[in-house]
């Protein structure tokens, strides 16, 4: 069960109250200001919710998986010149 008011006339529950996006703490701004610091922020916090969806390039230097596996050529003639004792 939720923790929002229910409406008793309908039986259904209220719409739970939102935090405002913006709230001027000091001054006085006019609905301009407002309105222009609003849009910012709400652009703000969209690109940055765009950016953590995108896919970016995995960096895989330092991988240790890498530096474990060799890569594997065949050389007929590799270490002719080794003498093994």
């Amino acid at each position: 069960m939720s923790d929002a008011p229910v409406n008793a006339a309908e039986g259904t529950e209220a719409p739970a109250e939102k935090k405002p996006f913006l709230t001027v703490v000091k001054g006085n701004p006019d609905d301009v200001q407002v309105a222009t610091l609003t849009a910012l922020f709400a652009t703000m916090a969209n690109n940055a919710a765009n950016a953590a969806e995108a896919e970016r390039e995995r960096n895989m230097w330092g991988n240790v998986n890498e530096r474990l596996s060799r890569p594997t050529t065949y050389n007929p003639t590799a270490f002719q010149n080794v003498s093994f004792f």
